[in-house]
């Protein structure tokens, strides 16, 4: 067994040490295929039509961007239009928070049908749980604690059911389903959102 671990250190002791005079002697290996991957990673031999390959991509990707800037600023344009016309209190403003949570529940389905009128997924799996999703709202109208905006949000959803609202509104406002709430909770209880 000792004769075994003698040979083995010996075996070590000569294999490495030829390394570890190489790096004593001061000697480098050349690695040409280190330098090369070096010199593509910082652009070196890049020709001309690289370079405006380049540029095209990058001002393809500035173009991107920008229209998508521009559709992001005409959605929060058209969706401030919209709060503008919804976003009110109350005609009859409601007695305590407890009624105008039952009467947010009793519209709430009709919100539903209609922001998500061409999406039979988003109804199936509302009206599938209605009892609990409908738990939900009347949860977070309790948490909210604001009469107003609860009456608020009811003004909206009746908003949202009159015949003069649009399809294109309704698709903004699914791909955008809280914004009219927040807006709601924004204008009659700011201070629920500190």
């Amino acid at each position: 067994m000792r004769a075994r671990l003698i040979a083995g250190s010996v075996l070590t002791c000569c294999l490495t040490l030829p390394a570890v005079t190489a790096c004593d002697s001061g000697k480098e290996a050349k690695r040409d295929d280190l330098e090369a991957a070096g010199a593509a990673m910082l652009g070196a031999g890049n020709d001309d039509k690289n370079k405006e390959a380049d540029a095209k991509a990058a001002e393809a990707r500035r173009k991107a961007f920008k229209e998508k800037a521009e559709q992001e600023a005409a959605e929060t344009a058209k969706l401030e239009e919209i709060a503008a016309r919804l976003v009110k209190a109350g005609d009859k403003p409601s007695k305590n928070l407890e009624a105008a949570c039952d009467s947010l529940i009793v519209i709430y389905e009709k919100w539903i049908q209609v922001v998500y009128f061409d999406d039979d997924g988003a109804q199936l799996d509302f009206f599938d749980h209605k009892k609990k999703n409908l738990g939900v709202q009347m949860a977070k109208c309790a948490k909210l604690q604001s009469v107003p905006a609860t009456d608020c949000m009811i003004e909206v959803i009746e908003g949202v059911t009159a015949e003069d609202f649009t399809e294109a509104d309704a698709k903004l406002l699914q791909a955008h389903p809280d914004y009219m709430f927040a807006k709601c909770i924004a204008q009659f209880a700011p201070e629920t959102l500190e």
